[in-house]
Formats: structure tokens, C-alpha cells, sequence
């Protein structure tokens, strides 16, 4: 094993580690729907850990193949957080979240 690639290995798991802390603490404080805390942090550390292996092992692995690996469980932590944090609301395509429910947009009903 060359030095560069233990670098590589430990850096990349510290990293990993870190960031399966932070999703933890995270989703303790926000109170995730689904799942438990411990296994949105155990998913992420999963494909962070997963990519991280085929990183190191498979040195000819592709590199976006890699990445989507990588990204994957935050990311589904990620739309798991925003759905816990915006409710079970019906979903409503003619208002942005941010709109109140009395105002109106009136951009559409302007003469040409």
C-alpha cells in the first residue's frame, strides 16, 4: 500500500466518520419522520464508507460512479430532513412554501 493511498483511506475515513456525526446530530435536533437517528448516520457512513473502499480497491473504478456513491446518503438524508421540517401539508403547485396562505400572486393577472 502506497502512502498516498493510506493517506487517502484515513483522511477519507475521518471524513466519513465526521459527517455520519454530523447527520446524527442533526437529525436529533430536527427529528427526522422515518427512521432513527442511528440510521441515517449508519447510511451515510454505509455509501460514504462503500465509495471510500471502492476508491482505494478499485483504482480504475469511474470517478462519477464514485461520487453518486458518495452522495447518495446525504442526500436522502437531506430530503428526508426537509420533509420533516415542512410538514404533512398537501403539497400546493400554485404557491412557493415561502408564501403565506392569504397572499395572492398577482403577476399573472396583469393586462398585456
Amino acid at each position: 500500500m502506497s502512502v498516498t493511498t493510506a493517506l487517502v483511506a484515513g483522511g477519507g475515513g475521518v471524513a466519513v466518520a465526521l459527517i455520519a456525526a454530523v447527520v446524527y446530530r442533526d437529525a436529533v435536533r430536527v427529528g427526522v419522520d422515518l427512521g432513527s437517528p442511528a440510521a441515517w448516520a449508519a447510511l451515510v457512513a454505509l455509501t460514504g464508507g462503500a465509495s471510500l473502499v471502492t476508491l482505494v480497491l478499485v483504482p480504475d473504478a469511474p470517478l462519477p460512479g464514485v461520487l453518486v456513491l458518495t452522495a447518495l446518503g446525504p442526500l436522502l438524508y437531506l430530503l428526508e430532513r426537509d420533509d420533516s421540517m415542512n410538514g404533512n401539508d398537501a403539497a400546493d403547485p400554485t404557491r412557493l412554501p415561502s408564501q403565506s396562505g392569504d397572499a395572492t400572486d398577482r403577476s399573472d393577472d396583469r393586462d398585456p
